[in-house]
């Protein structure tokens, strides 16, 4: 019988260790990697919600009439038309309070800015209509990334404007005014 195998066990030991320890470095830093990764998928989705949930928004509202920049609780907003058995309706996307809201209420009805549902995390939203029916979004996120999106209503440009005109008293009168003109074939 050999009695000379406690050299080879030693060997076989310190193998099998340096194994395990390079195995459990591979599996924390697989995790660490995982993590980060995670993290940037979630921060880019993050970044993204916001501006194509309205762009998403604008789309479905995409009729003539149907959709009309302006401004709700003192910043721009997106103001999406809709009639339901008979009564006029609007959805209302505004950032207020760190966040981008959509508020669905009567038109002309005046709701709190703090009443609607928070959708995305947000710092503000810029609304211009460069031309009718052509839609220039700025949107910053909560994270205060900035993110753009040029918005062309296949309606043939007939969205309406808002504009808020402050009388000499004080109060504020909503004057709307088609800016497209015609429908267009």
């Amino acid at each position: 019988m050999r009695h000379g195998g406690g050299a080879g066990a030693v060997a076989s030991m310190a193998l099998t260790c340096v194994f395990g320890t390079i195995l459990l470095l591979s599996m924390v830093t697989g995790a660490e990697v995982y993590r980060r990764v995670e993290e940037r998928m979630e921060r880019s989705a993050a970044e993204r919600i916001g501006l194509t949930y309205i762009t998403a928004k604008l789309h479905s509202a995409d009729q003539s009439g149907g959709i009309r920049a302006g401004t709700f609780g003192g910043a721009d907003a997106v103001f999406l038309l809709e009639e339901l058995d008979g009564t006029p309706y609007e959805t209302i996307l505004y950032v207020y309070d760190g966040a981008l809201r959509e508020l669905f209420c009567e038109r002309d009805w005046e709701p709190d800015p703090a009443s609607g549902q928070a959708v995305a995390a947000a710092r503000e939203l810029r609304v211009t209509e460069a031309a009718p029916g052509f839609l220039r979004l700025r949107y910053v996120g909560g994270d205060g990334r900035v993110s753009a999106a040029d918005v062309w209503m296949r309606s043939g440009g007939n969205a309406i404007t808002e504009r808020r005109v402050t009388s000499e008293n004080g109060g504020t009168q909503r004057m709307d005014e088609n800016a497209g003109g015609g429908e267009t074939a």
